[in-house]
């Protein structure tokens, strides 16, 4: 008994513990300080709550909301110079998502400490809070504010808290880049380079180094912009980061002169997650499996996808989608089309899979005949592996021949060939599934018979003399064209 009870003591301590860190309050704050055109300074400061940290509950029915009590005090010692106390709740949504707020909080020069302290509404016991000294002060010399992270940023005339100088920013508070996003955003201000610099333009330059510990930098993108001296400015900046690997960066923002001189300097770091940007097999595990795409997937889908890959999947990939077509287990058929995507683009998989399956209902459209998907016939297939053709020519009534179409590709990368022809043709006259007869890609079906099989309603005007079992064409007539256009295209 003594046991049994020390266990379920033990249970209850364990229990209590995850729930109270199911709900562990997790805050990002950035700020920067800012002078208005009148010589008023100001700190503002960028607030997200992250969605899993915060407790949502349910209002009006299905919807959820969440809310929190925030606390912004800017101290001069022990004094509270300025401070913003109030409560931020989230829209009605039918999924959880982070809060974001931003506040600017006027202020003298001078050296202060941030404090944001935030307390859950809906569970007072779930807190955070947040320290750092900040720092104010504006001279007549050119000033380059912090650069603060964006995740998006859009032109906006509209009034919004996070609107300035007629864009609408999004900040970034939590300095951290997903796989999903493709571009760092950022944004800062410079006062006074008309009072250092007279008589030229003066240049913001920026970089991006990997941060690879111990000091060691690896630079991995740079940018610039040159700028007219003014009384005050603004750098709004976008660089692409779909091919940075997950690790710690930072990023740099520099004034200098025409002389090259370094006038000013700021540094900030951020972190870029990109598991799959080095596809490796081994990284796709059942986790990251049931976050995809790929789970929203039916059994019809699953098929229908599986089906519109076939024409594309080549080698022993081939073979693998035999057996996962045969395979009931829906977990497989979700991996191979999920491994098939992720190795298209490791950062946008999702994107990958629906760019392409809007071309393979494009082709089905196309090409559908009344016993298979169109992307499954011959020509639809051709369409997915090697795109449309340059030229095209259908004919339907020539003389003697099955209807047939030519298709010419003036540049085939696939074998490196020019002038590539594809030949397809309906003998039975059934429906629109014309079949592969003849090409002149490497690889791909070549029949030296391929006139006679085309012109097989007149099988006694045959080329090479009498010889029918060695004649390869036949003989030339009023009408029939599909020589030359093989020939002379």
């Amino acid at each position: 008994m003594k046991n049994k009870s020390l266990r379920v003591l033990l249970a209850v301590l364990i229990l209590t513990v995850c729930m109270q860190n199911a709900h562990a309050l997790d805050i990002g704050v950035s700020f920067a300080a800012y002078n208005t055109p009148d010589g008023k300074p100001y700190v503002e400061v960028n607030i997200e709550i992250a969605a899993v940290s915060i407790l949502y509950k349910k209002v009006d029915g299905e919807k959820l909301q969440a809310g929190a009590e925030i606390l912004i005090m800017i101290k001069n010692g022990g004094e509270v110079v300025a401070f913003e106390k109030y409560n931020l709740q989230s829209p009605l949504v039918d999924m959880q998502q982070s809060l974001i707020d931003v506040k600017r909080i006027p202020v003298p020069q001078g050296d202060y400490e941030l404090e944001v302290a935030i307390q859950d509404l809906n569970a007072p016991e779930n807190k955070d809070s947040y320290r750092s000294p900040v720092s104010v002060h504006f001279t007549d010399k050119l000033y380059l504010t912090e650069a603060q992270l964006l995740r998006s940023f859009k032109r906006d005339e509209a009034e919004s808290p996070f609107s300035k100088n007629g864009y609408y920013m999004e900040p970034l508070p939590f300095s951290f880049y997903d796989r999903n996003i493709k571009r760092l955003a950022f944004y800062a201000e410079i006062y006074h380079s008309n009072k250092t610099i007279q008589d030229a333009d003066y240049l913001l330059r920026y970089f991006i180094e990997q941060d690879n510990g111990n000091g060691v930098k690896n630079l991995i993108s740079t940018g610039s912009q040159r700028k007219k001296p003014t009384d005050i400015d603004a750098l709004l900046v976008q660089m692409d980061i779909s091919k940075l690997e997950s690790g710690n960066y930072i990023l740099t923002v520099e004034a200098r002169n025409a002389a090259n001189e370094l006038l000013a300097s700021r540094v900030l770091s951020f972190q870029r997650s990109n598991p799959l940007l080095q596809f490796d097999e081994s990284n796709i595990t059942d986790e990251l499996l049931a976050q995809q795409f790929t789970q929203k997937l039916d059994e019809k889908e699953l098929k229908y996808t599986l089906a519109a890959l076939s024409p594309i999947v080549v080698g022993d990939d081939a073979e693998i989608l035999n057996n996962v077509n045969r395979d009931k287990d829906l977990k497989n058929k979700r991996y191979f089309i999920f491994r098939h995507f992720v190795q298209q683009d490791p950062n946008n998989p999702e994107g990958a899979y629906k760019k392409y399956m809007a071309l393979a209902n494009g082709v089905h459209e196309k090409f559908k005949s009344g016993f298979r998907y169109g992307f499954e016939t011959d020509r639809g297939r051709a369409y997915l592996r090697f795109g449309a053709p340059d030229d095209l020519v259908h004919i339907e009534d020539e003389p003697g021949a099955s209807p047939y179409e030519i298709w010419i590709y003036y540049n085939f990368p696939v074998t490196n060939q020019t002038n590539v022809k594809f030949l397809f043709y309906n003998p039975s006259l059934a429906g629109d599934d014309y079949i592969t007869l003849h090409s002149t890609a490497r690889g791909e079906i070549q029949d030296p018979k391929w006139e006679r099989k085309l012109y097989n309603r007149n099988l006694t005007e045959y080329t090479d003399g009498d010889n029918y079992n060695d004649a390869t064409g036949v003989k030339a007539n009023l009408g029939r064209h599909a020589r030359e256009y093989f020939t002379d295209f």
